[in-house]
């Protein structure tokens, strides 16, 4: 694949990475990322000589998009902790109304 082409279909795939994660779709932005991967992999160091701004905005993004996932992280964690808590207190209920 021709170095420009190259540049535009990992610039591409970014832009459906940061698609699916705003979407909070992180499967679709794991499987869009496992893609783009070897693409940038491929990339050679007169690749990204030549195509240093565009470098640049991916390594840009892909930190903006690793913030999301974390904090979307941090937020489901405590989601599921407090769904537990009420499952835990929904069976203390159903144990003291048997007796």
């Amino acid at each position: 694949m021709e170095q420009s082409a190259l540049i535009e279909k990992v610039l591409a795939l970014t832009d459906e990475i940061e698609h699916a994660a705003a979407l909070a779709d992180w499967p679709e932005a794991a499987r869009l990322a496992e893609i783009r991967s070897p693409l940038i992999m491929s990339l050679g160091a007169q690749d990204v000589q030549a195509s240093a701004d565009a470098i640049r905005s991916i390594i840009a993004r892909n930190a903006a998009i690793f913030a999301d996932a974390q904090t979307t992280q941090v937020e489901l964690e405590a989601e599921y902790t407090a769904a537990m808590r009420r499952v835990s207190a929904a069976n203390q209920y159903q144990k003291a109304a048997q007796l």
